[in-house]
């Protein structure tokens, strides 16, 4: 008797091991992708420049509204602006598009908790960004678009991927020289560019509301 008392017993420990690894495998990922999708606010926190631009944001339009930023910034201006955007979370198609660098077990834990965004409203942020500031604001509206967010030097160093999810050639738009980029003639009907280089290109239908050097706001003026 006492032999299968210990057997038994060893059997349900080994039995309550092979139930519980799992669950704390699965604990220890959700922690770690937990971790990693808050050092992206980390990361924009110690940014010179974008808690200014984020608190700005707040201060400076009404609380109903929708802004127009890259996906990237959604969260930041929902958490700490408390303002709405078109996507916060990349779609799966932008995230095998971008994301094949991660790691192994950065891959596996957004497979598993990760929060995909809407790849039809991703497209279309690009198209607003890339088209003509006419064209921009016609879909601009049917998203109900009344403010625009944007950073530099961070908009240009994407702008190739921007462009991309746009169906455009980022090639024909920007250059890249010395460190220095510049519109092409064609760049400089792009509204994120004519957003970014506004000193020279002038937008016609956004006015600028607050500029710090890295962020600026824009309000647009639909006619």
């Amino acid at each position: 008797m006492v032999k299968k008392f210990w057997r038994s017993k060893w059997f349900i420990i080994a039995l309550a091991l092979i139930m519980l690894v799992p669950t704390f495998f699965m604990l220890a990922l959700y922690i770690n992708f937990g971790q990693r999708q808050d050092e992206v606010l980390r990361y924009f926190s110690q940014r010179e420049g974008m808690p200014s631009t984020f608190t700005r944001l707040e201060q400076l339009t009404p609380s109903n509204i929708t802004v127009l930023c890259w996906w990237d910034y959604g969260r930041a201006v929902m958490n700490w602006s408390h303002r709405q955007v078109i996507e916060a979370y990349p779609s799966r198609n932008i995230y095998y598009s971008v994301g094949t660098s991660r790691d192994l077990w950065s891959n596996i834990e957004t497979q598993i908790f990760g929060t995909w965004g809407d790849s039809k409203k991703i497209h279309d942020m690009a198209r607003m960004f890339m088209l003509p500031e006419d064209q921009s604001l016609q879909l601009m509206r049917s998203y109900n678009v009344s403010y625009v967010l944007v950073f530099t030097p961070d908009e240009l160093q994407k702008f190739s991927w921007i462009a991309q999810f746009a169906g455009y050639n980022a090639t024909q738009y920007l250059t890249l020289n010395n460190g220095n980029y510049q519109p092409t003639d064609l760049g400089s009907q792009v509204t994120l560019l004519r957003l970014l280089f506004d000193d020279t290109l002038h937008p016609t239908y956004f006015t600028k509301l607050f500029d710090n050097g890295r962020g600026k706001i824009y309000q647009t003026n639909y006619q």
